[in-house]
């Protein structure tokens, strides 16, 4: 009999390498479309701005400080914050503080989740030239937009 409830604790979960960050998958998007990521984000990390085409993508951020960039200008999201970014709204963010920060990640689809394996596979090829990372984003439905 297959059980109905998955249970993943907290050291577990598909650890990927992406851009010098480590990413734990918690639940890939084939668990009913939705992936969910627990991601610590180590300072300086920059993620540039770009558009999610068909997903949207939510954050909640457990601790630290992040920097969320938008067409509004930028946000200071501190733990506790969520932050809702619909399909096809530009949005980027960055730890500028020097203390790691952590946020949990969910997509509705599976776009982020493929560029998440795809920039691992990359990066453990030593291939992350900037027009892989695009290539790479591009064909994950992730346009990159000019920083």
């Amino acid at each position: 009999m297959q059980t109905q409830i998955e249970v993943i604790g907290p050291a577990a979960g598909e650890v990927v390498n992406v851009l010098g960050a480590p990413i734990v998958i918690k639940s890939d998007s084939s668990a009913g479309g939705m992936f969910f990521a627990d991601h610590p984000i180590p300072p300086g990390y920059f993620v540039p701005p770009h558009v999610h085409e068909t997903e949207d993508e939510l954050f909640y951020v457990l601790a630290g400080e992040l920097t969320l960039i938008a067409p509004e200008g930028e946000l200071v999201a501190g733990p506790g914050t969520f932050v809702h970014l619909r399909a096809g709204v530009a949005h980027g963010f960055a730890n500028r503080t020097d203390r790691e920060a952590r946020m949990l990640v969910i997509t509705t689809g599976e776009s982020l989740e493929g560029v998440f394996r795809g920039l691992d596979a990359a990066g453990s090829r030593g291939d992350l030239e900037p027009a892989r990372i695009g290539a790479i984003c591009a064909a994950n439905g992730i346009q990159m937009l000019a920083a």
